[in-house]
């Protein structure tokens, strides 16, 4: 009866009507690409085809994309009937010759030739040779591939690429070569197929001159693609994947893709955790404690942020806050540096950020998903699980998190569905915790002092106390002491006895705060 009457009263609040809406009336089902990838011309052609399901009586199809000089898509029915385009910035609507009745599914073509106007990219390396890579993060999809630009719009892909035979590609899902009396001449073609449904923000390709870097340990992991003056400097980083997807299939469930593997490109991000084949910097082997760091980051990615992803931009600290706690978790198990200096130099880089002290977590101001990412989404996002580790203890805290792997694997959710799962476990009314750390600003502002018979804990931040719990470690005339304090008032005196000495707050690196007088 609890769990009832929490459910009822649990969710979060979006401050305002949803931005960056997706297409509500219709679903995409999949999407199956036929590309030809001309990397010294830097031109792209192609079909996609595409099955929408009528979520009602549809008479247009909407999908997001650009058109512009040099790059304007042509669409038709799968019969051939063409269809007219009718564009509204990203928007392009397609009428249908007569409704779709719901329930049914309309069945499409794009026709694409030419050079692309944003998301899919013709470059040179850092060391001049040509390469072709898609970097679609957050809406650019929809620069050359119509589509329902989304993250809660998981469809199923499938890929047929051509490209220069002197060349290496790699894409999403599991690849096939195709015979070669089959190939035009002077070309290569693979064929990627996949499973899992993904966001089109998530879909991968790159063709360009690589060299592969094998990594045993596990039949999954296929050679890694890295440029050949890269090879020495990749094989000391590429060295831990099998040791860490065994951590995270104990921990919280199968990994859910076919294969695993990175790439070496010019991606504008660092890293990008493109499923099973995750986008690498070019310049993340210069710094190897700085690259590892990363490798382990968009692994986290393949369970939370890609197969268990978020419906709303918005949401994206259900990506980057597990990331960015679970992946030193993962590299302190392979000889990183312990959790705890992590989690501090995650919370020294939060406190003087400019979202720390003006935004929350779930905030929706910003004009761009791009945006989104920031020092609340990735550190203070982190320290929310790290807390709540602390509030449920190990034992329930993992097997929350195992239970929301298995509960919404497949889907793109929204926090609701994660506090939902924790509570499940924990049988606790946590609404408290989720509320006052993912949408309130800032975080308890402390000022604790040392007195004879007392240490006083006092909150100095705006607004309404916080619920905490405070790790403090002193000596006084009985002799040591380490006790965790429950913090849920603005003044709290802690019991001494006589002369209090050698305090400390916070030694197990376990609260996000500040430091006041």
């Amino acid at each position: 009866m609890l769990l009832l009457t929490v459910a009822a009263l649990l969710t979060i609040q979006d401050p305002a009507p949803e931005r960056f809406p997706d297409f509500p009336e219709q679903e995409a089902l999949s999407y199956a690409l036929a590309l030809r990838v001309d990397v010294a011309a830097g031109t792209l052609a192609g079909t996609v085809d595409y099955a929408i399901r009528a979520e009602r009586e549809l008479p247009s199809v909407r999908l997001h994309a650009l058109h512009g000089a040099g790059w304007e898509p042509e669409f038709a029915l799968a019969d051939g009937r063409p269809l007219a385009p009718s564009w509204d910035r990203d928007v392009v609507t397609l009428r249908l010759p007569e409704p779709a009745a719901a329930g049914s599914t309309v069945a499409l073509r794009a026709s694409l030739d030419g050079r692309p106007l944003d998301g899919f990219y013709f470059a040179r390396t850092r060391y001049g040779e040509r390469i072709a890579f898609t970097d679609h993060y957050s809406i650019r999809a929809r620069g050359w591939l119509p589509c329902e630009d989304h993250p809660a719009d998981r469809a199923r892909w499938s890929l047929r690429v051509t490209y220069p035979e002197d060349l290496a590609a790699t894409a999403y899902g599991r690849p096939t070569a195709v015979p070669e009396a089959e190939r035009p001449p002077g070309c290569g073609v693979l064929t990627f197929a996949a499973d899992a449904e993904i966001a089109p923000y998530m879909f991968s390709l790159v063709v360009g001159p690589f060299a592969r870097v094998a990594e045993e340990g596990d039949p999954r992991l296929t050679p890694h693609f890295v440029y050949a003056r890269d090879v020495e400097k990749a094989r000391g980083a590429l060295v831990h994947h099998a040791a860490w997807i065994a951590a995270m299939e104990r921990a919280f469930g199968p990994y859910p893709f076919a294969k695993y593997t990175t790439v070496q490109c010019p991606t504008r991000w660092g890293g990008f955790e493109a499923p099973g084949d995750v986008q690498l910097s070019e310049s993340l082997f210069d710094r190897p404690r700085y690259g590892v760091g990363t490798l382990a980051h968009e692994l986290v990615h393949m369970w939370f942020g890609d197969a268990v992803g978020y419906a709303r931009w918005r949401e994206v600290w259900l990506s980057e806050g597990f990331a960015s706690y679970f992946g030193p978790w993962l590299w302190a198990q392979t000889g990183g540096p312990p959790l705890a200096d992590a989690m501090r130099e995650e919370r020294a880089r939060w406190l003087v950020s400019f979202e720390g002290r003006t935004k929350s977590i779930r905030d929706d101001s910003f004009p761009h998903p791009d945006q989104a990412l920031n020092s609340n989404t990735y550190p203070k996002g982190a320290w929310v699980l790290h807390m709540l580790r602390g509030e449920l203890g190990d034992e329930t805290f993992f097997a929350a998190l195992r239970s929301y792997y298995e509960t919404c694997r497949d889907r793109s959710v929204v926090t609701d569905d994660f506090v939902a799962a924790v509570e499940q476990v924990a049988q606790r009314d946590l609404h408290w915790f989720f509320s006052q750390w993912l949408d309130r600003v800032g975080c308890p502002e402390l000022a604790v002092r040392a007195g004879d018979g007392a240490i006083s804990v006092a909150q100095r931040q705006r607004g309404e106390p916080y619920r905490l719990r405070l790790r403090l470690r002193w000596r006084d005339d009985a002799g040591s002491h380490d006790e965790v304090v429950q913090v849920e008032e603005r003044e709290l005196a802690v019991p001494a006895h006589g002369t209090v000495r050698d305090l400390q707050v916070d030694p197990e690196v376990e609260l996000l705060y500040r430091s006041v007088r």
